[in-house]
């Protein structure tokens, strides 16, 4: 039996809906066997493999050695207490992130006989008599009577900058753009950073009022729709989830090497992937689940997702992974 294109496109419309070829079969009354070959055939239930090329996150290939050792800060009196000014220091040894400089820092630490409490309370005190502004001194001395926590939190921005190395070769390679960043730049759907405001609006760079600005956002990321002119489409909740993972790998990379770089806040994510992160969240509403593993493998991830946490989409994403096919060959 031959079927019409339009028989097709609505086998292709029920399994996007989620029914199993067996339910298909049996409504359109045709065999299963037809309505499983015309859903392999089209390609839209697998991974899309352009899709997969682009956001797969890459191998390491590079070494992780590091050609040069950071100095070290020059030590100074600031409070002018000899053992608050010398953990000041070492504390600012171990900040650097220098695998070279953090053993003996550690060692250091040992060796002086403040206790960090006391050096905490020691530096707090100074910064108030010098009029430093309670926030400031609240921030200025955060952890700082635990040492630990510097120490971990530079053996974990250690680790992250290796990582960077080994991906990229070099802290200024992870800044360039990458393939799917260089294809959104060639997008015609691509809208300058004043577009959706008023002359006036524009002119002054400022929008009133928080209504106005999300009507803003909203026009612009609808003009993007996610550059799909440009980009591949995710055929399945694994390609939609494969591609969020990709930007966050991209993200934390280009952080960690901007700051080794010297940026002080690191590097933000681009207001164009931020809007196709957007667009994708629509995916995770309409692409149907192809089977229970598919559902619980897509659910495992949302529930360790930061991004969708509280997120007004959430239920709607819920809902669809709750509502999937029992079995793929169903």
């Amino acid at each position: 039996m031959r079927l019409t294109p339009e028989q097709k496109a609505e086998i292709i419309r029920l399994k996007r809906r989620g029914l199993g070829y067996g339910r298909i079969a049996g409504e359109l009354g045709i065999k299963t066997t037809t309505v499983r070959a015309v859903c392999k055939r089209s390609g839209l239930f697998d991974d899309n493999p352009a899709h997969v090329a682009l956001f797969t996150i890459p191998q390491p290939q590079y070494s992780t050695e590091l050609a040069t050792v950071k100095p070290l800060p020059p030590q100074e009196v600031v409070t002018g207490h000899k053992q608050t000014d010398a953990y000041l220091w070492v504390l600012e040894v171990i900040k650097l992130n220098e695998p070279a400089h953090l053993a003996a820092a550690e060692e250091a630490l040992q060796k002086l006989t403040i206790k960090p409490k006391e050096a905490e309370k020691r530096y707090r005190d100074w910064l108030v008599l010098n009029g430093t502004d309670l926030l400031n001194v609240a921030f200025g001395t955060m952890f700082m009577d635990n040492p630990q926590h510097f120490l971990n939190r530079a053996r974990s921005n250690i680790d992250s900058a290796r990582q960077v190395r080994a991906h990229y070769g070099s802290y200024d390679a992870a800044m360039e753009p990458v393939a799917a960043e260089l294809l959104i730049e060639q997008s015609a759907l691509l809208v300058g950073d004043d577009f959706g405001m008023t002359e006036e609006e524009a002119s002054s760079g400022a929008i009133s009022g928080a209504d106005r600005y999300f009507e803003v956002e909203d026009a612009r990321k609808a003009a993007h729709d996610g550059f799909c002119d440009v980009l591949p489409d995710p055929h399945t909740l694994s390609d939609v989830v494969r591609e969020f993972e990709y930007w966050d790998w991209l993200y934390k990379m280009r952080h960690t090497a901007s700051k080794e770089l010297g940026w002080q806040y690191g590097a933000d994510q681009r207001q164009e992937i931020s809007d196709r992160e957007d667009w994708l969240d629509g995916k995770l509403v309409t692409l149907r689940p192809r089977h229970q593993r598919e559902a619980v493998d897509v659910l495992k991830w949302l529930l360790q997702s930061e991004r969708h946490e509280g997120r007004e989409e959430l239920d709607d994403i819920l809902l669809n992974l709750v509502g999937g096919a029992a079995d793929p060959d169903s």
